[in-house]
């Protein structure tokens, strides 16, 4: 049934909503950087520099833009720490277009943006008038696409194994004790009238064990060897963790750059397996697949 959820078995046909390509489509139309920007702050230019860097320390600033005039554009930033000069505009530091962008940019660009510097300024309309940083990534819209990935990648290490273990063979390859863990939890549900199967009750540590086992599917989802891989999946799971929990931070103990590479990763990892899934739903082909026409 799960394989069912993906493709037809019988004409190879991939369901609409389980690729990562309509995954990205789907958030870059609703989930963009003004989802998640905070309008940026401006400091008058002829304002005394140490007037405005008490002021930014109060508010728990690190930068803010630098106007002339309330409603003049915004000419560069200033960073709290470098604000000595008598006035603030002895500070500006110019905006290069690799500190900008849209305020429609897709989420997953928006990581990329983040990987190399902590702040990007967003451009609305005709002028910069927003401020992403690295904290806002910690915000529920980019969650939830961190959310969508790492459940995506989870339900392709499902496949895999149901794939590379033919007629349950991965049973024999679980320990006891997962095993055990496993039935109580398809138990639990059955008494609740839920139909589900013994693998849909394995843990993502349990998948992950069988796919590493695996070379074909560790090449299916681009792991690397055994090592890397482990490692992988290994971060995918804590990530997964620290979301299902609503933890405040997601980088506790890391850095942005291992959780921008990490997304990258998994990222990778499941665009291989759809193509590598969608092969073998293509050459699984049986029986008359193509006698039906499709409206529209």
């Amino acid at each position: 049934m799960g394989y069912e959820l993906w493709t037809s078995p019988i004409t190879g046909y991939r369901r609409k909503g389980t690729r990562l390509e309509e995954l990205r489509i789907l958030f870059a139309a609703g989930v963009q950087a003004r989802a998640i920007l905070e309008p940026l702050q401006c400091c008058p230019a002829d304002a005394p520099g140490l007037v405005m860097k008490r002021i930014l320390e109060q508010r728990g600033f690190d930068v803010a833009g630098v106007q002339e005039t309330p409603d003049g554009p915004v000419l560069g930033y200033v960073e709290k720490v470098k604000l000595v000069g008598a006035h603030t505009a002895d500070s500006l530091l110019p905006l290069h277009a690799e500190h900008l962008i849209s305020d429609s940019t897709a989420i997953d660009e928006v990581l990329s943006a983040l990987r190399s510097k902590p702040r990007v300024f967003v451009v609305v309309g005709t002028g910069v008038k927003g401020i992403v940083t690295r904290a806002d990534l910690n915000k529920p819209p980019v969650r939830i696409y961190l959310f969508a990935l790492v459940s995506l990648l989870e339900m392709h290490l499902r496949f895999w194994v149901r794939t590379m273990y033919p007629e349950d063979g991965w049973e024999k390859a679980l320990k006891a004790s997962r095993m055990e863990e496993a039935q109580k939890l398809q138990e639990a549900r059955q008494k609740r009238n839920a139909h589900i199967s013994l693998l849909a009750c394995l843990q993502f540590s349990d998948l992950r064990g069988l796919v590493l086992d695996k070379e074909e599917a560790r090449v299916a989802l681009r792991l690397g060897s055994k090592g890397k891989g482990k490692e992988l999946l290994e971060d995918a799971e804590e990530l997964r963790n620290r979301l299902a929990h609503s933890q405040d931070d997601l980088v506790e103990g890391k850095t942005w750059e291992q959780l921008i590479d990490l997304v990258t990763a998994l990222d990778s990892a499941v665009t291989c397996s759809d193509a590598a899934v969608e092969k073998r739903a293509r050459d699984s082909v049986k029986g008359e697949g193509a006698a039906l026409w499709v409206s529209g």
